[in-house]
């Protein structure tokens, strides 16, 4: 499967039942392959709702929603679900991790939905296990892997970094980060900022990075603001 755009957005407009206005009304939307997005806007702007609606969770719009080339609307809901897990790397706010568990069973956990990313894993690094440890290293937890600690015991920096490498395992073509860096102080945020774009650049992957901090928007090749009431882009993208 392959496609020049990762996402394609065309005449998306999505509204809750009951609500005076559409949430979202985004005319065109396009992040090329490898190319990375900051999006942002206030709470109600209709954030959540479009990461849902791109990770296949949410239905009910009307227009186009086209991830690696397969419109969503399209699709049944195992379908939906399996390309989920195929082609899409998700960082929760809350991270989402299974604290009886080592950092390197999290991580592996992705492969786990995923024969795809499982194989990809494997001609990475050898093993899922090998490939998770590689990345694990590379985001700064060589500490975390050597001492094996238990994902509970881990700082909320060192299991943010967990959860991202979760996300990059097995090369998925979209990243989707939902607010990662709310809870880190700025040192700690620019360091994880820094690594995820390193990380999506090696493996080719584009990016779709949530955020209230607008102080980010640099590191990103556009960005697309939700606005307070009309929660609607007024202008095509392409990133």
């Amino acid at each position: 499967m392959t496609t020049s755009h990762t996402v394609e957005i065309d005449r998306l407009a999505f509204g809750w039942p009951n609500m005076p206005r559409a949430l979202l009304d985004i005319p065109r939307l396009q992040i090329e392959t490898g190319g990375s997005l900051f999006l942002r806007g206030p709470s109600g702007s209709g954030k959540s709702t479009l990461l849902n609606l791109l990770s296949g969770v949410q239905g009910g719009y009307s227009g186009s929603i086209s991830i690696c080339g397969e419109r969503l609307e399209t699709l049944s809901a195992h379908r939906r679900d399996q390309l989920r897990a195929d082609h899409i790397g998700l960082i929760f706010q809350q991270f989402n991790l299974l604290p009886w568990l080592s950092p390197i069973e999290n991580v592996a956990l992705a492969c786990r939905f995923s024969k795809r990313r499982r194989e990809k894993a494997k001609v990475s690094g050898g093993t899922v296990a090998k490939e998770a440890e590689r990345l694990l290293r590379e985001l700064g937890l060589g500490e975390v892997v050597e001492s094996r600690r238990r994902t509970s015991s881990l700082s909320i920096g060192q299991q943010q970094r967990v959860a991202a490498a979760r996300a990059l395992i097995g090369n998925p073509e979209l990243i989707i980060a939902d607010e990662p860096t709310s809870a880190l102080d700025s040192e700690h945020r620019d360091r994880f900022i820094d690594l995820l774009m390193a990380e999506t650049r090696a493996s080719g992957a584009s990016l779709l990075f949530v955020s209230h901090d607008a102080s980010l928007a640099s590191h990103f090749d556009r960005t697309l603001e939700l606005g307070a009431t009309t929660g609607n882009s007024e202008e095509a993208l392409t990133c």
